[in-house]
């Protein structure tokens, strides 16, 4: 199977290396640009990026770990494996999540011989990359310093040395992220496209989804609703927009999405074979019916594998805050807690779709092992005293 770019992907593949067609992308579009520029096709593009970024983000929960395979690595590993039909996809998912995952790691567990300002810039620089790539990661991060402020001031007068300098990365990370990823957009000549296909997830999320199924997903109405409202300011017709319904029906489109928030659904599999070049040839096949039988059961088999992988991941993440808070160390145990329920929060209002939760579950085990670690009394800043 060799799928085409195609929905968000045929953009990346067409805007790589073009900062005149530039919409969205940030860094993750740039380093797209380099394999294009050698004239790699679309599929060995993409499993050069995909494939470093899956072990890259494999080795950083090992180390998170101590080096040995732990539940957390474990996990890791077979949400990973669940995504490989989608690593031959042109998306930028995957390497966005690998840099923010760098950035916390680099932020938590400094490398023993960095000194501690370029430990820092490196951790700050993953984060830009990660948040430019996916400007939903700032949203995300800016939810998880929101939430993490309260118990942070609550436990102010117990030791945590690590937090400030976490909070600092992940704060100038991603506004520099989203800074850069405005920058870019101003410079390009697609202002209109760049209006409307930011303003869809808005749209899609919550302004013109109805409160039955599919709610919150992306609907042909919430684009048209979009190119509407293209020469408004946005915060007028937002508000404008809510205002035309109760409070009561916003409540109840966002008690519609919260099922598919916590439960969201397998994806990869689905993007590959409905790929239009591979879905043509399996309407053209005389075997069709038997290969759509045979597709069915794997989307089943997938989405039952996708849900337990998933809750076992949030079950470590219960866990982890638990055992942590027994412990005597609760600020750390919020961690993994507090990113989880951004990633729900920010997408109460914002498109849904299986993929878009992607980070979330790739990092809370990740999070979940540098919080054991920074658990450790002055565990960071105990190895900068070492190198001194």
């Amino acid at each position: 199977m060799r799928p085409a770019p195609q929905s968000d992907w045929a953009y990346y593949w067409a805007a790589a290396g073009e900062a005149s067609r530039y919409e969205r992308g940030g860094l993750g579009l740039w380093l797209l640009a380099v394999p294009k520029a050698f004239g790699v096709s679309p599929l060995a593009s993409a499993l050069l990026l995909n494939l470093p970024a899956a072990a890259g983000m494999l080795w950083l929960t090992r180390a998170a770990e101590g080096g040995r395979w732990g539940l957390a690595t474990l996990l890791v590993a077979l949400y990973l494996l669940l995504l490989t039909p989608f690593a031959g996809m042109v998306q930028l998912d995957l390497i966005a999540a690998t840099a923010i995952a760098a950035g916390f790691y680099l932020a938590l567990v400094p490398p023993m011989r960095w000194p501690r300002a370029l430990s820092q810039g490196a951790a700050w620089a993953m984060v830009v990359a990660g948040t430019s790539t996916k400007p939903q990661y700032g949203l995300v991060l800016w939810g998880l310093i929101g939430l993490f402020a309260i118990p942070w001031w609550w436990l102010r007068r117990r030791t945590h040395r690590w937090a400030p300098g976490l909070v600092a990365v992940l704060l100038l990370g991603s506004v520099s992220g989203i800074a850069l990823d405005l920058g870019l957009r101003a410079a390009s000549t697609r202002q209109d496209s760049i209006r409307t296909t930011s303003a869809v997830t808005l749209y899609s999320g919550l302004l013109t989804s109805s409160d039955g199924p599919g709610c919150g997903h992306w609907s042909p109405q919430a684009t048209q609703a979009a190119i509407a409202d293209l020469r408004r300011p946005l915060h007028e017709a937002v508000l404008e927009r809510l205002a035309q319904k109760p409070a009561a029906h916003w409540r109840s489109v966002m008690h519609c999405k919260w099922l598919y928030i916590t439960h969201p659904p397998a994806y990869a599999l689905y993007w590959l074979v409905e790929s239009p070049n591979i879905r043509a040839k399996i309407d053209a096949d005389p075997r069709r019916a038997s290969l759509e039988s045979t597709y069915r059961r794997a989307l089943f088999r997938e989405n039952q594998a996708y849900g337990l992988v998933g809750a076992a991941i949030v079950l470590l993440v219960v866990g982890v805050c638990l055992a942590l808070w027994l412990a005597g160390a609760p600020l750390p145990g919020l961690l993994p807690v507090l990113w989880v329920m951004a990633f729900w929060a920010v997408h109460l209002v914002f498109e849904i779709q299986g993929r878009y939760f992607l980070g979330m579950y790739l990092l809370a085990p990740l999070l979940c092992a540098l919080a054991i670690r920074a658990a450790e009394p002055d565990a960071v800043d105990s190895r900068f005293q070492q190198r001194s």
